[in-house]
Parts: C-alpha cells; structure tokens; sequence
C-alpha cells in the first residue's frame, strides 16, 4: 500500500463531534506494520477527551482499544507476521530507554504513541504487537489493552496477607477486571459496590464475592461488618470521580492500600486529611496505561466470562452514538467496527 490510497478515518473536532474523512493509509517505515482494524473499543478516556476532562489536541483521530489483521510490514518485521489477526498496545516500547527500563514500556520515550484505532487502518510499531490465542476470537481481543490497564495497576500492590478483603467501587470493564485480578491475586474475599443490577451481576460472574448497591445500602457498614471492624485491605476506585474518594480512604483499614484504577480529571487532589494517611500507615497507587503487563493481560481473556460483555457494535460512522451511549453508562463496553 502506499499514500495513493485513503481509507475512511472519523476526526474529533471538540465535544461529541466527529466528521467522517478520507485521509491517506499510514505508509508503512521501519519496524512497523500497517493493521486492518477488526473491532476498536471506545475507552473511557475517549469519552473524558470528549467532555474535556482528559487533555488532548482536537482535530485527531482517536481510539486505542483494538484488534485486526496485519496486511503490511516494514523493513526490520518478521514476514510471518502478515495475515495474522492481532491486536497491539499504543506504544511498542523499546526496551532499552530510561523510561522502559524504570517506568514501563508503555511509556517509552523512543517509540511514539501510535492510536488512531477509530479508522480503517492504523500503523504500529512490530514490537507491540500480539499474536491472538485461538481460543479468544478476535472481537474479544479488542479487550487486552482496558485488560491490561486493570492488571497493571494490580500488579502495583503489595501482596496481602491471608483472608484479606478488597472493596472495588465501580463495575464498570475496569472494575469487572480489577475484580478478577484481585480474585486471581489470591483476595479471599471482595466486595463491590455497583448501582447498575446488570453490572452487579456480572460482578459476581468476575469473582466479586459480595455486590450491594450503595443507594439502597451503606457499603460503609457492609465493610465493617465483613472485617470486624477494621476496614479493606485494598479499595479500587474504578469509576474516576473523584467526589468518591474520601469515602474510599475511610474504608481502608490500617496499613491497608488505595488503587485509583479509574483515570481522574487533570485537576482534582486527594480530598483526605493528610496526618491520617501517615498515622494509618495508608498506601495509594495511581497508574496509567497497560505498563508492562499487556501480554499476560492478553493471555488471561480467554478464561473471563466475556459472553455478555460487548453491549453493542456500531459502524465507522456511528461513532458518536456509540460514544454517547458508553458516557451514558448504557452497558459495559461498545465497539466499533471500522471495516464492517
């Protein structure tokens, strides 16, 4: 392919607005490949962009959650990499910069970020790349960077002690997959806090052991039952607002920790009371991005109860429905598919 051709491609131009362009398919350079783009999830982050609580230039092409087929390479990528059904992370980190070395590879400083899934095509770098399990179809795969994300924070905790007790607030994906890897962790017992039934649900489904919902019932009185007293272990805030929060630290027993798995408006602080997050011995962990955990992340999708979890799948051109529908929290994840 070359820049002769176009593809279809919608452009953000501010609030809910796209507008459907023809522009040029990315050339192909050194250690790239060009991707058919199969499935391309709408992220929270996208619709933060879109309410203008993430910054981001406007007049792009976004979108970062996504599966397809490789139909080019560059010079320096294996040849058996063409025709596979893939997906990939944003960034392929290089592995050698100070940031892949202490940070994560997803925060590299050599390799660009390359998104731009909510079109026909997209070009990433090789290294990023993952070959999809034939036991996980390839709508499904669509799932390993939000996946990703969720287990990136996890991996950031300490390991609790035996018959500890994890709070996750939100059954949003996030949520749904912090539960899991909580579970996964060796969390003895969770519980999680989610007004939405069908969400409830699914919780349970992930390995949530206990699911209320807080408008009807006081999860504050539900944890103190549940720990004698002494509050969670870990609390997940997996929803990004941060008017949840206070009420997230008082759940927490001593020396216990904070995972703010939701992604926060640039802006808001801590809303606690800083003596006793040094007296309670309390640990919080921000994080962002699939970090280094993106392949394993992959690996585990296939024993997830994923049957119900793509609430819809809309065209190219219904971006803006599907985006407002996800910001309505109308379901659990809706996705495009560019080339359908």
């Amino acid at each position: 392919m070359t820049e002769t051709y176009s593809m279809k491609a919608m452009t953000w131009r501010g609030g809910n607005n796209f507008t459907s362009d023809q522009v040029n398919i990315p050339s192909v350079i050194d250690n790239t490949c060009l991707i058919e783009i199969d499935t391309a999830g709408i992220c929270g982050t996208d619709i933060h962009i879109t309410q203008g609580l993430f910054p981001s230039p406007e007049n792009v092409v976004l979108g970062h959650e996504f599966s397809g087929k490789v139909v080019e390479v560059g010079k320096g990528v294996d040849k058996n990499l063409l025709y596979q059904s893939i997906t990939a992370q944003p960034v392929g980190g290089c592995g050698a910069c100070e940031n892949c070395k202490k940070w994560s590879l997803s925060h590299c400083e050599k390799n660009q970020r390359r998104a731009g899934a909510f079109s026909e095509y997209v070009l990433v770098d090789a290294k990023g790349t993952y070959i999809i399990p034939d036991n996980l179809n390839i709508e499904n795969a669509a799932l390993t960077e939000p996946a990703a994300c969720s287990l990136s924070c996890v991996e950031m905790l300490r390991k609790p002690l035996s018959k500890s007790t994890a709070v996750v607030i939100g059954n949003g994906l996030l949520g749904l997959l912090t539960i899991y890897f909580l579970k996964h962790m060796g969390i003895d017992k969770i519980i999680s806090s989610e007004i939405a039934q069908s969400r409830r649900s699914l919780a349970k489904k992930f390995g949530s052991d206990i699911t209320i919902d807080p408008s009807t019932t006081d999860l504050a009185e539900v944890v103190k039952a549940e720990t004698n007293g002494y509050g969670a272990d870990i609390v997940a805030e997996a929803v990004g607002n941060p008017n949840v929060i206070k009420s997230c630290f008082d759940l927490i027993r001593p020396r216990g920790q904070m995972l703010l798995v939701g992604v926060h408006p640039k802006g808001s602080y801590l809303p606690f009371d800083l003596y006793d997050l040094h007296f309670n011995e309390i640990s919080i962990f921000g994080a962002f991005g699939a970090g280094n955990s993106f392949e394993r992340a992959l690996n585990h999708l296939p024993n997830m109860p994923l049957e119900t979890i793509i609430s819809g799948r809309y065209p190219l051109d219904e971006l803006a429905v599907a985006v407002e529908k996800s910001a309505n929290a109308e379901g659990i994840k809706f996705v495009i598919g560019p080339n359908d």
